[in-house]
This record gives structure tokens, C-alpha cells and sequence, in this order.
């Protein structure tokens, strides 16, 4: 598991030197969580950065109907955190959690801000994972706005074909803005192109 957590941060800084990073490693806890459980709540103080080994984790919220609305989903080996709430240790609007049984590592935004400040490696790190996150928003931004419903479920039917196989179709049309009868009518191909 831990060979998968330093992949995916040499994935960001290749160069990053292999004992500054072992170091920093001690600050990750490696902790068991079960499928569908809250990792955040919407309300708390989002404190820590994950990286799941084997589960799609979604951030969601509820409506003023009180239903559970999908903000987005990210596949396994992906850090997440509600990055708001963690950035400016404000309560979060959302709630985090992994819809499968899966071994995560947990970081506190302290201990990172301690690797940040002791290391460049570890800071050149925090700077490049903010701009991937920063261009992959953008990407699904223009991709939503650009794109009409079939071509939104085609693109996560292809780049993430496991959010298809996982996620409840409910939470896959509420992160689409489309409503099930809609998605259900793409998955059957019988949605008409707006």
C-alpha cells in the first residue's frame, strides 16, 4: 500500500528525493474505513488529505429538500479532502466518504503543513497537486458547460468506468445534473440530443 501512495506522489514530483519523502511518510496514518462511510461531515472541519487504495470516494451534499446531491467523484489512488474546509479550517458545506470497504492514508493538515515547511520537496508537492486540481476542475467545468447530457455520461463511461460499476446510478446523475429518467434513457439509448 505504501508503494501506491509514493507512485502516486512521484506522479506530481518525479524528482522528489527518496529519503526527504520516506521522512514524510511517517506522517501518514493508515487507517481501515468501511463502504459508505462518512470520512468528513458536512459541518466539521475537514482536517485531514486521503488517498484511498481501492474505492471511488464522492463528496456530496444535501438540498434544501434535505436529498443527498453529488458534487463530484474521484477514482481510487486519488488524494481528496473537502480542499475549502481544509485550506481555511472552516466547517465544511459537504460530506466525504468511500463507497467501498478500503485501507486509506490520512495525513492532518498540521503534519502537512510541517512537511511544507520543512522540506521544499514536500512544499514543491502541495503546489503541484493545487495546480492538478485547479486544471481538473477547470477541465470538467468547460466539459459540463460544452457537452450535452449523453456526451457528460459517455466521457465517465469512458474515463471512469468504475464509477458506473460502483456508484448508485442516483449519485451518478446528480453529479451529471441530469435526473434519473434522463440517465436511464441515455444508459437505453433512447435520449434524444438536445
Amino acid at each position: 500500500m505504501k508503494d501506491l501512495l509514493k507512485a502516486a506522489i512521484l506522479s506530481f514530483h518525479p524528482d522528489f528525493p527518496e529519503e526527504d519523502m520516506n521522512k514524510g511518510l511517517t506522517l501518514f496514518e493508515l487507517k481501515n474505513f468501511k463502504a459508505k462511510e462518512i470520512i468528513s461531515r458536512s459541518g466539521d472541519i475537514c482536517n485531514h488529505l486521503f488517498f484511498a487504495q481501492a474505492s471511488i470516494s464522492r463528496c456530496f451534499y444535501l438540498d434544501k429538500d434535505s436529498t443527498e446531491q453529488t458534487l463530484w467523484m474521484k477514482p481510487e489512488q486519488t488524494f481528496i479532502t473537502d480542499y475549502k474546509s481544509f485550506t481555511e479550517q472552516t466547517p465544511s458545506g459537504f460530506s466525504l466518504q468511500f463507497y467501498e470497504d478500503t485501507q486509506a492514508y490520512c495525513i492532518s493538515r498540521q503534519d502537512l503543513l510541517k512537511l511544507y515547511q520543512e522540506s521544499k520537496d514536500w512544499a514543491l508537492f502541495g503546489v503541484l497537486l493545487t495546480e492538478k486540481l485547479h486544471v481538473i476542475l477547470i477541465d470538467v467545468f468547460v466539459n459540463l458547460l460544452a457537452n450535452d447530457a449523453t456526451q457528460n455520461y459517455r466521457y465517465i463511461e469512458y474515463a471512469f468506468p468504475r464509477f458506473i460499476q460502483v456508484a448508485p446510478l442516483k449519485d451518478i446523475a446528480s453529479m451529471l445534473q441530469m435526473s434519473q429518467v434522463t440517465l436511464s434513457r441515455i444508459r437505453s439509448g433512447t435520449q434524444l440530443k438536445q
